[in-house]
C-alpha cells in the first residue's frame, strides 16, 4: 500500500493525519505551554490545600487541647462536690457545655475545610475554563 498525499478542503493528509494542523514548532510550543500552565495550576492548588488543611488541622488540635483542659477542670469540680446531687448537676452542665462547644467548633472547622477545598480547586477550575474557552474558540 502506498502513502500518497491527498488534498481535501485545502488540507494535506498523509496516512490520515492532518499535517497542516501540525505546524511543527508552534504546535509543540502550544502543547508545552498548556502542560506548563496545567502544572502551575496544580502547584497553586496544592499550595493552597496544604496551607488551608494545615490550618484546619491546627484548629482541631487547638480544640482538642482546650476540650481536654475543660474536661479536666470539670472532673476536678465533680469530684470536689459535697454531695451526689451537686455532682450530677455539675456533670449535666459539663455535658451540655461540651456538646454545645463541640457543635460550634466542628461547624467552624467544617466551614474552614469547605473554604479550603473551594480555594484549592479554584486554580484548576480556572485552567479548565480557560481550556474550554480556547477549544470553543478554535472550533468556531
Amino acid at each position: 500500500m502506498t502513502t500518497q498525499k491527498k488534498k481535501a478542503n485545502g488540507n494535506d493528509f498523509a496516512n490520515g493525519w492532518n499535517t497542516a494542523a501540525w505546524n511543527d514548532n508552534a504546535s509543540f510550543e502550544k502543547l508545552a505551554d498548556a502542560g506548563r500552565e496545567n502544572m502551575e495550576a496544580i502547584a497553586a492548588a496544592t499550595s493552597i490545600a496544604a496551607e488551608g488543611f494545615g490550618a484546619v488541622n491546627q484548629a482541631w488540635l487547638s480544640f482538642a487541647k482546650s476540650a481536654m483542659e475543660r474536661n479536666g477542670a470539670a472532673v476536678e469540680a465533680i469530684f470536689a462536690s459535697k454531695d451526689a446531687a451537686s455532682a450530677a448537676e455539675l456533670q449535666a452542665d459539663w455535658a451540655r457545655s461540651a456538646f454545645d462547644n463541640y457543635v460550634t467548633e466542628s461547624s467552624k472547622i467544617s466551614e474552614m475545610a469547605v473554604k479550603t477545598a473551594n480555594d484549592a480547586i479554584a486554580p484548576i477550575r480556572a485552567r479548565v475554563d480557560g481550556a474550554v474557552e480556547k477549544f470553543a474558540d478554535s472550533s468556531s
